[in-house]
C-alpha cells in the first residue's frame, strides 16, 4: 500500500485484521477481488470466502462460448488455477492468435484518442458532459516490419470545438490505404459514435456526409444506436485479442494496456534487445514526431522500468525558480492527467510557457500510447513465431 511506503498504517489492513482476524501473512494472498471481471465476489465475501484459494470450480463454472479463444469464465478459472499452483508462466492460444493475425491487412494503423467531457462546455452552443476529442496519435507498421509515428493531431486553440477538425485529420491519415486499424479498448469506437451523432445534428457542416461515411467505415454502432452498422475497416480491439488469446499471471488479472505492456516487455527477449538501443526517434531508427534517440528498455532491480515512467517531466529546461511559479513539473502519464492538462490549456490564466510545455507533454504521452500498442503487436508476432506449445 502507498500508505505503508510512507511509513503510515494501511486503513484497509487495519480494518481487515479487525474484522477477519487476518495477520500480515494473510495479505500476501490474492483475494476474490483480484479475479478479473468476477461478478459473484460479493456472495463469496458474505460467506467468508475471501482468498482466491477459497474459490472452487463451481463458483466460476468455466464454460466455452462461440467465439475464438478463451471465454470470460475460462479466463477467470485459468487465473485462479495459476494462482493456486504458483504457475507464473504465460498462457497463449498460439494457433488462435495466429489465425486472428492472419486476418490483418498491412500496413497496420494504431490509433489512440485523448478526450474530455466537462460539466461546463469550453465552447458556446455545446452541451454539458459532451464528448470533446482533442488529440490523437497514429503509428503505422508496414509489411516489411518498418515502424513509423506517421501522424498526430492536437487542438491547442482556445474556444474552438475540435471534433470535426480532429475527424478530418484522422480521415486524411487513415484513407491513404486499406490497412487494418487498431484501438485498445472501446473508447475510440465510443468517441466516433458520439461524433457521428454530433455531425447528424450539425448538418450545416459542409462535409458532414463524408465524415459520417468515414465513421461508419472504421467503426461499429453502439448497442443502443438507432442506426446499426459495422464498417468494412472496423477497428480491431487489441484488448479483446488480449482477453481471448493471452494471459500473464504477472498482470494480476488486469488487461489494461498499462499492465499488459510491462508484461510483454519483461517477457520478451526480442523486445528487450530491440528497444534497449536508442533507436526510437533516431535518424536510422523509428520515425518519431516527439522523441529523439529514446531508449524504451531500461531496467531497475532486474525488471523493465514502465516506459510511461520514462516520459520526461514538463518544464525540464526551465529554471527551478520559474517552475515554482508555474506549478507542477510532473510528466503526463495517464489519460485522466491528459484531460486535466487539456482543460488547463483552455483557460486564459496560464502563461505561454506553460501552454507550450503542456502541448509537448500531451504529444509525447499520446505518442507513447500508440507505440505501446505497436510493441504489444510485436510481442504477439514474436510469440506466434517462437512460442513453444
Amino acid at each position: 500500500d502507498d500508505d505503508e511506503k510512507k511509513g503510515l498504517k494501511s486503513g484497509r489492513k487495519e480494518c481487515w485484521k479487525d474484522q477477519l482476524g487476518w495477520d500480515d501473512d494473510d495479505f500476501e494472498c490474492s483475494t476474490v477481488l483480484d479475479v478479473w471481471d468476477y461478478r459473484s465476489k460479493n456472495e463469496l465475501i458474505e460467506a467468508g470466502r475471501i482468498k482466491m484459494s477459497d474459490i472452487v470450480r463451481e463458483d466460476v463454472n468455466p464454460t466455452p462460448d462461440e467465439n475464438p479463444g478463451i471465454s470470460r469464465t475460462e479466463r477467470q478459472w485459468l487465473q485462479i488455477e495459476k494462482n493456486r499452483t504458483g504457475d507464473n508462466t504465460v498462457w497463449l492460444d498460439k494457433d488462435g492468435l495466429k489465425r486472428e493475425m492472419d486476418n490483418w491487412v498491412y500496413p497496420l494503423h494504431f490509433i489512440d484518442f485523448e478526450t474530455a467531457s466537462v460539466a461546463i462546455p469550453f465552447n458556446a452552443d455545446r452541451r454539458p458532459y459532451e464528448q470533446v476529442a482533442f488529440q490523437f496519435s497514429h503509428h503505422i507498421v508496414h509489411d516489411d516490419g518498418t515502424i513509423e509515428h506517421y501522424g498526430e493531431y492536437l487542438n491547442v486553440e482556445q474556444g474552438s470545438f475540435p471534433n470535426y477538425e480532429f475527424l478530418r485529420n484522422l480521415k486524411a491519415q487513415l484513407e491513404i490505404d486499406g490497412g487494418s486499424i487498431f484501438r485498445y479498448a472501446h473508447h475510440e469506437n465510443t468517441i466516433l459514435n458520439a461524433i457521428y451523432w454530433q455531425l447528424k445534428a450539425d448538418q450545416a457542416v459542409d462535409d458532414w456526409v463524408e465524415l459520417c461515411e468515414f465513421i461508419r467505415l472504421i467503426s461499429k454502432s453502439s448497442d443502443k444506436s438507432p442506426e446499426i452498422w459495422k464498417g468494412k475497416r472496423n477497428m480491431v480491439d487489441m484488448l479483446e485479442v488480449v482477453k481471448r488469446f493471452y494471459f500473464d499471471p504477472a498482470t494480476n488479472g488486469s488487461n489494461s494496456i498499462k499492465d499488459i505492456l510491462p508484461s510483454f516487455l519483461n517477457r520478451s527477449d526480442y523486445l528487450q534487445d530491440k528497444y534497449s538501443k536508442p533507436i526510437y526517434g533516431s535518424p536510422d531508427g523509428i520515425k518519431s514526431h516527439n522523441f529523439k534517440d529514446q531508449q524504451w528498455i531500461q531496467k531497475e532491480s532486474g525488471k523493465v522500468v514502465d516506459p510511461y515512467k520514462l516520459l520526461p517531466p514538463m518544464f525540464q529546461d526551465i529554471d527551478d525558480k520559474d517552475i515554482q511559479l508555474i506549478g507542477t513539473d510532473d510528466p503526463i502519464s495517464e489519460g485522466g492527467a491528459a484531460m486535466v492538462a487539456y482543460t488547463r490549456m483552455q483557460h486564459d490564466d496560464i502563461s505561454e510557457v506553460e501552454r507550450e510545455e503542456i502541448r509537448k507533454a500531451l504529444l509525447r504521452y499520446c505518442e507513447l500510447d500508440t507505440m505501446a500498442m505497436v510493441m504489444i503487436y510485436e510481442g504477439w508476432k514474436d510469440l506466434v513465431a517462437n512460442h513453444c506449445d
